[in-house]
């Protein structure tokens, strides 16, 4: 019977040692990047994107597909920057305010995915603030949810705070360009030195427990 339970310990521990060795292969200066800046208080990904920028169309799935794989108590949030060349900070801005009142509708998935397809797919600019209201209207936010939306505190704070948090991030060098995700305040994700998407997800588990 002892022999059992010691054969049954190890096959439960066998998936830890697995995640152990695999992590143990992880370094700073390669896999990821340590940033001179306080951790958070709780565990999160932040992922920098913008609509306008094809890589983070590309990475979308892999965006989503991350979300679905942290832990209980990790919170995943996408941050929309508005320092792309090629449309003006307020255009891009525009943007942002889309995704942050579709969130609180608990439509921003649906919403940034007729972004993209909007933008990559179908060539629209989506410069024009009229544009943005028709395509939330197609996910069931009036042009009345999106003007009260534009006008409410707690959406130009959450709008606010992006912006603050890229120009922090931009100043301790860890934001660079998109799509980029930074683990905790603290480290930065090298996606160039992964090779799939498990690699990616592994290395995230390790960074919120550090």
């Amino acid at each position: 019977m002892f022999k059992t339970i010691k054969q049954t310990l190890l096959i439960m521990c066998l998936p830890l040692l697995a995640f152990a060795a695999n992590a143990a292969d992880f370094s700073d200066g390669k896999h990821y990047q340590t940033i001179e800046n306080k951790k958070s208080e709780t565990p999160k990904v932040t992922e920098f994107f913008s609509f306008y920028c094809p890589h983070c169309y590309q990475f979308e799935p892999v965006a989503l597909s991350l979300e679905a794989s942290l832990p209980e108590g990790a919170v995943f949030e996408k941050s929309h920057v508005n320092f792309l060349r090629g449309a003006s900070a307020q255009i891009q801005s525009n943007l942002s305010y889309a995704y942050i009142i579709a969130k609180q509708a608990g439509k921003e998935k649906e919403v940034a995915a007729q972004i993209f397809e909007s933008i990559h797919i179908k060539k629209a600019n989506l410069h024009d603030i009229k544009d943005v209201k028709q395509l939330l209207a197609l996910n069931g936010i009036s042009e009345k949810e999106f003007d009260d939306g534009l006008s409410s505190m707690l959406v130009i704070a959450q709008e606010k705070q992006m912006q603050d948090q890229q120009e922090l991030f931009s100043k301790l060098g860890a934001l660079r360009g998109v799509p980029t995700f930074i683990v905790n305040d603290k480290y930065k994700v090298n996606m160039k030195e992964l090779k799939s998407q498990a690699e990616l997800e592994e290395l995230v588990q390790y960074l919120l427990q550090k």
